[in-house]
């Protein structure tokens, strides 16, 4: 059986309010996601900006205080992803 709107919004509510950003982010995630899948699915689907915008990306860091300068935070996040695999080999 599906996990109900009742039960989430039951977990959301024992979040302290501060950590309901952090929901936030994952839900535009998880839409992200989504509409790549969709995307993915149809390959002559073009997405306009209008499209993006829809995807609530823009400002998705707006009201964060946890992450200082967004550009340098890309930035970091970018660099650490690819650099990841870059690990010494055990062998």
């Amino acid at each position: 059986m599906g996990v109900t709107e009742k039960e989430i919004l039951e977990e959301l509510r024992g979040l302290a309010p501060s950590r309901w950003v952090e929901v936030q982010d994952f839900i535009a995630y998880l839409k992200q996601r989504l509409a790549k899948e969709s995307a993915q699915k149809d390959h002559t689907q073009i997405m306009t900006g209008l499209d993006l915008y829809n995807l609530a990306l823009v400002g998705l860091w707006a009201d964060r205080q946890d992450i200082g300068d967004s550009l340098e935070f890309a930035r970091k996040l970018r660099y650490e992803a690819e650099h990841q695999w870059r690990t010494p080999d055990a062998a």
